[in-house]
């Protein structure tokens, strides 16, 4: 596994630093353990609603799609995965089908209070002929549109942080070396979840977001 990271508000890049556990687990920062607040598994197997509730309905988010591009598979359009992939229990999953190099689907979150917002993408990996995935992670804080960074992206062997807020998947994998850990601590009320493909190779592709966690 590999670590790397980025300053929000300064747009400072760090350089990767190695460490050695798999923080299964929500992140830890300035607020202490991040507890679970939604839990996706209320879904599974069906469609998440456009509209929901944290667990203990203290705060309530909405959620819209952009698939201006035309490329969203509609079997897997946030379907909830009945089951384990790549080590996370039910994550909602988004795929999309013959996408080109920059063609894909965003995923916007808008939550009624500020968050410090951790959670895990699942399966960003690439594969041959058939796919390579590209995914772009921003907060945002209202009233101001200015873009935040994630303080930090943690990857795993099958993907690689490409910018501040942006990380590719390199090889295939099965397991949660292609699975990213996605920590914000500064305050966000708006959560952008961009899932490109990097190639003209047009393949069936998704991409697994697992639980909320915040403080």
């Amino acid at each position: 596994m590999v670590k790397t990271s980025a300053a929000a508000g300064a747009g400072i890049w760090v350089a990767p630093s190695v460490f050695t556990f798999d923080r299964a687990a929500a992140a830890v920062g300035s607020c202490g353990t991040k507890p679970v607040q939604v839990d996706f598994s209320r879904w599974a197997g069906g469609i998440l609603p456009s509209s929901f509730a944290s667990d203990d309905a203290s705060v309530n988010i909405t959620m819209s799609i952009d698939d201006s591009d035309g490329v969203q598979d509609n079997n897997w359009a946030m379907r909830v995965f009945n089951g384990t992939l790549n080590s996370r229990d039910n994550p909602v999953v988004t795929g999309m089908r013959r996408a080109n190099n920059g063609e894909g689907v965003g995923i916007t979150f808008t939550f009624d209070q500020p968050v410090r917002l951790s959670f895990h993408l699942v399966d960003v990996d690439a594969a041959g002929s058939g796919w390579e995935d590209k995914v772009e992670v921003l907060g945002r804080l209202s009233p101001s549109a200015t873009n935040i960074n994630p303080d930090s992206m943690t990857t795993g062997s099958a993907n690689t942080q490409i910018s501040p807020n942006t990380v590719r998947g390199d090889s295939p994998s099965g397991s949660s070396n292609s699975n990213v850990e996605v920590d914000f601590q500064t305050p966000i009320d708006t959560l952008i979840i961009r899932h490109y493909d990097d190639t003209n190779r047009t393949g069936f592709q998704w991409i697994g977001i697992h639980d909320f966690h915040w403080c």
